[in-house]
């Protein structure tokens, strides 16, 4: 399934995070392909096709970009787009911080309810 043009057009030239994942953009000119958070110069609509997935970009001859990584951007949770607490949690989680602790207490560092 395409994904809708408009919507990626505009999710692209905003720099939009809660897109991100949900479509990549291939530009034509460079033959590369980058998530709609890119921080590269945006392409010109014309030259921009836009893919539902990254292996459809690489199907269709497209390369990942080096600067977001597109092909790594689906394996993102949902949760994780545009959710800074989120992150935050995610982060003291993977250093230890629930050994010896319980949720509460990681919920109540960061005042939201467990």
């Amino acid at each position: 399934m395409s994904p809708d043009t408009n919507i990626c057009r505009r999710a692209r030239l905003a720099r939009d995070p809660r897109f991100d994942g949900r479509f990549v953009v291939g530009v034509l000119t460079t033959g590369v392909f980058c998530r709609p958070v890119c921080p590269a110069r945006p392409a010109a609509e014309n030259n921009v096709r836009y893919f539902a997935t990254p292996a459809a970009a690489l199907q269709a001859g497209y390369r990942p970009c080096l600067r977001c990584r597109p092909e790594r951007a689906n394996s993102a949770p949902a949760w994780r787009i545009g959710s800074e607490t989120a992150l935050c949690a995610a982060r003291l989680i993977e250093d230890g911080f629930l050994a010896g602790r319980r949720v509460t207490d990681l919920a109540q560092r960061f005042g939201i309810g467990a």
